[in-house]
C-alpha cells in the first residue's frame, strides 16, 4: 500500500514528532513523589547493582520492565532517570504511531494526515496526566504493539515474525496481565488462517519464552519468580478489574451513555459526519476535562469514560467483523488495551487509546474515499491538548504546577531539570543529610528514589514496602534488616493512618524498634543495642 504524503500529511508527522518533544521539554521535569514514580526505576539500579529480582528481594511483578530500564543506567548513572522519564513520552507517541500504522495499513487507508491524526490522539489520550515514569503497564504495551506490527503487518517475512515473537514475549513478562495476549494472537492467526505466520509465531514464541525462563533458572530465581508473581495472580482480581468494573462502568452510566448516543444519533441525522465525529470528541473532551477539574490531583477519575467508550467499540467491531475480516485485527487491539487495564489501580484502558480513536473515526469515516477536512483534525487534537493542560494543572501525588519551583538538582545532580514544592524539596534535604550519616538504611513507608539519589543499596531490596508489593511478608524483611544491623526511616508526613494501615512493617518496626534520632521529615530506628547507631 503506498501512502499519500501531501504537504498536510508531512505537517501532521512534524506536528507528531514536534509535540513529543514539547512534551519531554515542558512537561517531563515536573512532580516528584516517592512511591509509583520511582518503583520500577528504583528496581532497575538494585539490578544495576548485582541483585536480581525475586532472588535477591521480592517483587511480585515479572522483572522484564526492570530489566529494560537499567539501559538507562548504564548510558548515564548521573542522567539515567531523567532520560528514564523522558522515554516515557517516546514509548507512548512510539505505540500510537505503531498501532496507527498496522491499523491504517489493514483498512487500506492510504492518507498520511489521516494516519498521523489517529496516532497523535491516540498518545494525547494515553498521556492524559499521567506522569513521566518506567511503569509496567506501559512497558507491556509498548513491546507488545511493536511486537503486533511486525508479526502482522502486510508483506511480513521470517525475520520480522521472529522480532515480532520476542517483542511480545517480553510485553508478556512485563505485567501479569499481559499473559492473555499470545493466545489472543493466535487465536486471531487461526480464525484468519495464516498458518504460515502462526507456524513460526508458535515455534519463535515458545523459544522467548524457554529462553527467558532459563535465564530465571540459571540465576536462581525461577522458583521464587512463581512463588511471588502468581500470588499477586489471582481470578477475583481478574474478574475485579477485567469484567466487574466495565460492567459497573456500565450499570451506573448508562444514562450518559444513551445521552451521548442520542445526540450522536440527531447529529447524524441532521448535520454531516464530519461535524457529528466533531461533537462527539467535543463531548469526551468535556467529561474528561469535567472530572480533571472536579477532583484535581486524583488521576484515576476518568475510568469509566474509557470503559464504557471500550465496550462501545467492541460491540461495533464484533457486528462489523461479520463483514470485514480486517475489524478482527482492531478486536486484538481492543484487547490490547483490556488486558493493560487489568490492575490493582488503575483499571481503564486509556494506557491504549489508539484502538478506540480509530474505532470512532471508522465508524463515522467507513469509506477510504471520504474526504476529511484536515481543519477538523487540527480541532480534535486541540481539544485532546486542552484537556491534559487542565489535567496537569496538579501533579500526580504532588502540588499545584505553579508551586513547582524548587530545583532539585541543587541536592542531587541525578534529578537535572526536576522542579518539586518546598515540602519535598526540604524532605529529601533531609533525607540527604540522614543517609551520610546511616549510610546502612531503609526508608519506609517507601521512597522509591532514595537509593539511586544516595548512591547506596536498599538492604532488603524492596523500595515499596506496602503489604500488597511485598506478598505480606514483613517478618521476613524485618529480619534481613536485622541480621544486617540496618536502620529504618521512617516518614512522619504524607501518609494519613488508612494508608499506614496497608504497610504492617511500618508498624511493626515503630512499635518495636527503639527510636535513635528525630527530625522534621524522618524518624529514624535502630533494631537492637548491638546495631552500631
Amino acid at each position: 500500500m503506498t501512502i499519500e504524503n501531501s504537504w498536510t500529511g508531512k505537517l501532521f508527522k512534524w506536528s507528531f514528532c514536534l509535540l513529543c518533544i514539547f512534551y519531554i521539554i515542558f512537561y517531563m521535569p515536573y512532580g516528584f513523589e516517592g512511591t509509583d514514580t520511582g518503583y520500577i526505576f528504583g528496581t532497575s539500579w538494585n539490578i544495576y547493582n548485582g541483585q536480581f529480582p525475586h532472588r535477591d528481594f521480592i517483587y511480585t511483578r515479572p522483572a522484564i520492565p526492570a530489566y529494560f530500564h537499567t539501559i538507562f543506567l548504564f548510558i548515564s548513572e548521573t542522567y539515567g532517570y531523567v532520560l528514564d522519564r523522558s522515554f516515557f513520552y517516546v514509548q507512548i507517541f512510539v505505540y500510537s504511531l505503531v498501532g496507527a500504522k498496522l491499523l491504517t495499513q489493514h483498512f487500506a487507508i492510504k492518507d498520511t494526515a489521516t494516519v498521523y491524526f489517529i496516532a497523535t490522539v491516540g498518545a494525547l489520550l494515553s498521556i492524559h496526566n499521567y506522569p513521566p515514569m518506567g511503569w509496567n503497564t506501559v512497558d507491556g504495551v509498548f513491546f507488545c504493539m511493536i511486537g503486533m506490527y511486525f508479526l502482522l503487518r502486510k508483506n511480513t517475512t521470517i525475520v520480522s515474525l521472529l522480532v515480532g515473537s520476542v517483542f511480545l514475549v517480553l510485553g508478556v513478562f512485563s505485567k501479569q496481565s499481559f499473559y492473555f495476549m499470545p493466545i489472543f494472537v493466535f487465536v486471531y492467526l487461526l480464525i484468519k488462517k495464516d498458518f504460515f505466520r502462526l507456524k513460526f509465531y508458535t515455534l519463535f514464541g515458545c523459544i522467548a519464552v524457554v529462553g527467558y525462563l532459563s535465564f530465571k533458572y540459571f540465576s536462581n530465581s525461577l522458583a521464587p519468580f512463581w512463588e511471588q508473581t502468581f500470588v499477586r495472580t489471582s481470578s477475583s482480581g481478574l474478574k475485579d478489574a477485567g469484567i466487574k468494573s466495565y460492567y459497573l462502568a456500565l450499570k451506573f452510566n448508562w444514562l450518559y451513555l444513551l445521552a451521548s448516543l442520542l445526540l450522536v444519533w440527531l447529529c447524524l441525522k441532521y448535520t454531516s459526519k464530519t461535524i457529528s465525529f466533531l461533537v462527539l470528541n467535543v463531548l469526551i473532551a468535556t467529561f474528561i476535562s469535567v472530572f480533571f477539574i472536579k477532583n484535581g490531583d486524583t488521576w484515576e477519575v476518568i475510568p469509566f469514560i474509557f470503559q464504557i467508550w471500550w465496550i462501545a467499540s467492541v460491540v461495533y467491531c464484533l457486528i462489523m467483523s461479520r463483514k470485514d475480516a480486517n475489524y478482527l485485527l482492531l478486536l486484538l487491539l481492543l484487547a490490547l488495551g483490556w488486558s493493560a487495564s487489568i490492575s490493582n489501580g488503575y483499571r481503564t484502558p486509556i494506557h491504549f487509546s489508539v484502538p478506540l480513536i480509530f474505532t470512532t473515526f471508522i465508524f463515522f469515516f467507513n469509506s477510504e474515499n471520504f474526504k476529511i477536512s484536515k481543519l477538523v483534525y487540527g480541532c480534535v487534537i486541540l481539544l485532546y491538548l486542552a484537556t491534559f493542560f487542565i489535567g496537569y494543572k496538579t501533579i500526580y501525588r504532588d502540588s499545584a504546577r505553579k508551586e513547582l519551583t524548587y530545583e532539585m538538582d541543587t541536592l542531587y545532580p541525578q534529578l537535572a531539570f526536576i522542579k518539586s514544592d518546598k515540602e519535598t524539596f526540604y524532605k529529601y534535604k533531609e533525607l540527604k543529610r540522614l543517609s551520610l550519616k546511616y549510610p546502612n538504611f531503609t526508608v519506609l513507608p517507601a521512597a522509591t528514589h532514595a537509593h539511586y539519589l544516595t548512591n547506596t543499596v536498599n538492604p532488603i531490596g524492596t523500595d515499596w514496602a506496602h503489604d500488597a508489593e511485598i506478598n505480606e511478608n514483613h517478618s521476613v524483611l524485618i529480619k534481613k534488616l536485622e541480621e544486617k544491623n540496618s536502620v529504618v526511616f521512617l516518614e512522619v508526613t504524607d501518609y494519613s493512618s488508612e494508608q499506614l494501615s496497608h504497610y504492617e512493617i511500618y508498624k511493626s518496626i515503630a512499635a518495636t524498634w527503639k527510636l535513635i534520632d528525630e527530625n522534621e521529615y524522618f524518624k529514624v530506628y535502630a533494631s537492637t543495642p548491638k546495631n552500631k547507631y
